[in-house]
């Protein structure tokens, strides 16, 4: 028989150190949108690998959340594929109940700063490469009328003013 007060102490205690790493992405998403509009593409590498090393430790956390949250489910008779916080809630001592609700607040609106933040740089950074497709239309063929970089240049052939500065030809 398993410890159900230790058991969910084990799964709010993962859950407070997964919302440290949302904090601390959300925070980077935060800094990030200044580097995109600089444009500081090594720095913008190198906070995508942290990133990315912090999403992995978050996927470790889940993993053991979600196998604890098997086991609670088990010894409380309750269905895993199912369980809320809200129905967990409901069957735990006030103490507990009132901690992972807590947790469940914070995770809830530092997870919805982090795609805030995630929306604005996803936007920031379409609008820099249509900037940078436009720019390299202007260079490459300033006659293209598809707006494309791979555009059918032929139709400008003997016209004036429609020559190409670089060959785009491949």
């Amino acid at each position: 028989m398993i410890n159900i007060d230790k058991e969910v102490n084990s799964a709010i205690e993962i859950l407070t150190e997964e919302y440290g790493y949302y904090n601390d992405l959300s925070e980077l998403a935060k800094s990030k949108k200044k580097i995109i509009v600089e444009g500081k593409i090594a720095e913008l590498d190198k906070m995508v690998k942290l990133e990315q090393n912090m999403i992995f430790n978050i996927g470790q956390l889940e993993r053991k959340r979600e196998d604890i949250v098997s086991m609670l489910c088990k010894a409380l008779n309750m269905n895993s594929a199912q369980i809320t916080v809200s129905e967990l809630a409901k069957v735990l001592k006030p103490e507990l109940k009132n901690r992972l609700e807590d947790i469940q607040e914070k995770l809830q609106k530092v997870l919805s700063e982090l795609k805030d933040a995630n929306d604005v740089n996803g936007q920031l950074l379409e609008q820099s490469l249509e900037y940078i497709d436009y720019s390299i239309n202007l260079v490459a063929g300033s006659g293209m009328e598809t707006g494309s970089l791979y555009g059918d240049t032929g139709k400008n052939k003997g016209k004036q003013g429609s020559k190409n500065i670089i060959d785009t030809k491949i």
